[in-house]
């Protein structure tokens, strides 16, 4: 016995071991991996074709990965792509430059090949635009920038776009057969005097409806960049108000909830809109109107208001746009239908008590020898003191024969009794004394 448990305890040392190794082996492994392979993965490329800048400047910020310049009016400068094929099969990959195109929600964009070009796209001069890379080969690509002396100052953008395609595919010598296409940003910004300016364009805030899912607010911002260098806005959409935003905490409010928040321990259950910021990094080009959106869905009810305010870098430092502030009202239709509902109900049964105490449709009744008022109540089946403050009939509440009181209409037509019709239906004022006055009697048959 005492054998069998001394294995059972080693296996399971071991097996504690084991888990206990297990997982810097895993992260060993992945360390491992993301070395071998970071260098082609940092590079751009699809595929296994890529490129990136042949002759990074550590001084200039992103020049490893776009080909950023500074070059005056008239001057040219060489430099070169590297291009490279990490697959295992051979490519034959087409280069050429574009400009970039205004894109509206923001993105970096490049033209199509067949676009016009007037600025990058044309100031690029390639020394080769077909090149075969065999599998694991990479190859500099020279070329010549060169800024025309009619450019305009500031920044003006584009790119190198590589084009890869199976040997097998080239046709002719116009070009090959398109498979993807990646594309390497350039940057060239003319020296003088630069603007950095945005404007708020339009400001807006509209329900969309959904046949699907809930209903959301689509909240849009249209910005222009009036400045001639791009520009990096961060839009801070500023929500406002009360409300709540849905129903979800009703399901988990309980009566512990509920005592705790009584006995301090815990906040209320049940939480409200109080306002929150959603926020958006832009880059605008030179010249670009640009378009974000933001989706808020409807809330349950509440009144809020939105407003986005622009930060970005300006000419004096940091500068702050505001866009006007638009205020909705959202009105829980059903949810109010119901109170409304419950509302006239209640005020419908507290007339019709009101009614009923009050003794209207109630008939006369000619009091007999041996009546008492507890008696005739019990008959009626309601409470005597209902019937006395019918009849307006003070302490102590005695009856005489031939007095004339007001009683329910299934009592009076049950009793083989004096009793008037000619009266109608009195009031209980015209009960008592004034009833007494009456000569009038038919005898009910």
């Amino acid at each position: 016995m005492f054998k069998k448990a001394l294995v059972d305890r080693k296996k399971s040392l071991t097996s504690e071991l084991f888990s206990f190794l297990r997982l810097p082996v895993i992260i060993g492994s992945f360390l491992l991996f993301f070395s071998l392979f970071s260098s082609s993965a940092l590079a751009l490329g699809t595929g296994g074709v890529g490129g990136y800048p042949a002759n990074p400047d550590p001084s200039i910020k992103y020049s490893d990965s776009w080909f950023i310049y500074s070059l005056d009016l008239g001057e040219s400068k060489d430099d070169a792509l590297l291009v490279f094929n990490t697959s295992d099969e051979a490519h034959v990959v087409k280069l050429y430059p574009v400009d970039s195109i205004p894109s509206n929600q923001g993105n970096f964009a490049l033209e199509a090949e067949d676009a016009p070009r007037d600025g990058i796209g044309v100031w690029i001069k390639l020394s080769e635009t077909l090149i075969t890379l065999e599998p694991g080969e990479s190859r500099e690509v020279p070329f010549t920038i060169t800024i025309p002396q009619d450019a305009d100052v500031g920044e003006h953008s584009g790119g190198i776009i590589i084009q890869k395609s199976k040997v097998g595919e080239v046709s002719g010598s116009s070009g090959a057969s398109i498979v993807t296409r990646v594309g390497i940003r350039v940057y060239e910004t003319v020296p003088g005097e630069i603007l950095k300016e945005i404007e708020i364009v339009d400001f807006n805030v509209q329900l969309v409806p959904s046949q699907n899912q809930k209903p959301s607010y689509d909240i849009t911002l249209v910005a222009l960049n009036k400045g001639n260098v791009s520009l990096k806005p961060k839009a801070n959409l500023e929500i406002s108000g009360w409300g709540k935003i849905d129903y979800k905490d009703f399901e988990d409010i309980s009566f512990k909830k509920i005592k705790m928040f009584f006995a301090g321990q815990e906040g209320f259950p049940i939480h409200f809109f109080t306002g929150e910021t959603l926020s958006k990094d832009w880059q605008l080009l030179r010249d670009q109107k640009v378009t974000t959106r933001w989706q808020w869905p409807q809330p349950e009810f509440g009144r809020f208001t939105f407003k986005v305010n622009l930060i970005y870098e300006g000419n004096d430092g940091e500068t702050n746009l505001e866009t006007k502030t638009i205020a909705i009202t959202v009105i829980p239709w059903k949810e109010l239908a119901i109170i409304i509902s419950l509302f006239v109900l209640i005020v419908i049964f507290f007339v019709a008590k009101k009614l009923l105490s009050s003794g209207r449709g109630w008939k006369l009744y000619v009091v007999q020898k041996n009546d008492r008022l507890t008696t005739i109540a019990k008959q009626a089946k309601i409470s005597w003191k209902k019937l006395a403050k019918v009849n307006k009939l003070r302490k102590p509440y005695s009856i005489e024969p031939g007095q004339k009181i007001l009683v329910p209409p299934f009592f009076a037509s049950s009793q083989k009794i004096k009793t008037s019709t000619d009266f109608g239906e009195l009031s209980p004022a015209s009960s008592g004394s004034d009833q007494r006055k009456s000569s009038r009697r038919i005898v009910k048959k």
